[in-house]
This record gives C-alpha cells, structure tokens and sequence, in this order.
C-alpha cells in the first residue's frame, strides 16, 4: 500500500508552472516551479536547472505557503538580470492552473 502512495505520488509530480530561460553568451539556466497537483499551488519546488553543464537542483520547496516557490523563482531570475543575464519567461503550459490563478487574480 505504501508503494502505491509513493508512486501515484510521483506520477503526478513534475506539472511545470512558468518557466524562465537566463541566457548570458553561450551559458543558459532555467529557472520553473514545479507543482505536485494540478489545481494546488503547494506543495511546490523551485526547479534550477544549468543547461550547458546539465545539472538540475531544487533550491527551494514549499509544502503550506502558497506564492512561495513563484516568489523565489522570480527573485533567482531578477537576479540573474541584475548580473548582467537576459532572462525570458515563457507562460504555463498547464491550461488548468492557468485558469484558477487568472479567476483568483483579475
């Protein structure tokens, strides 16, 4: 029983809120939230990834404070921008939390 609840736990991990790609010369990083459900905005985990040396860490996580991963995600970006980086923020590709936050934030 506990397998089944680590694995249906894992399967719905990994939806991908807004991504953000930093570029300075050839180097990238891109900086998403990633989110355990798809209508729940915690529990989240900030997801940093190096493209050019292929690392991906989870600097921060959130498991109650909502708006806590997306504020992290965007200071890590602004940042980068500070350094001298350009930084792109693609929109969420999830339709369904697209909604809930376009209905809660008008």
């Amino acid at each position: 029983m506990i397998r089944l609840a680590l694995l249906s736990s894992v399967l719905v991990s990994g939806n991908l809120g807004a991504e953000t790609l930093c570029s300075l010369g050839d180097l990238q990083r891109v900086i998403s939230v990633e989110y355990e459900s798809n209508v729940l905005e915690v529990p989240c985990q900030v997801r940093y990834k190096k493209v050019n040396e292929g690392e991906i860490t989870y600097p921060w996580r959130a498991k109650r404070q909502a708006g806590y991963c997306e504020a992290r995600a965007k200071a890590l970006a602004a940042k980068f921008t500070a350094l001298g980086w350009t930084c792109e923020t693609k929109p969420e590709s999830n339709p369904d939390r697209s909604e809930e936050h376009s209905a809660s934030n008008p």
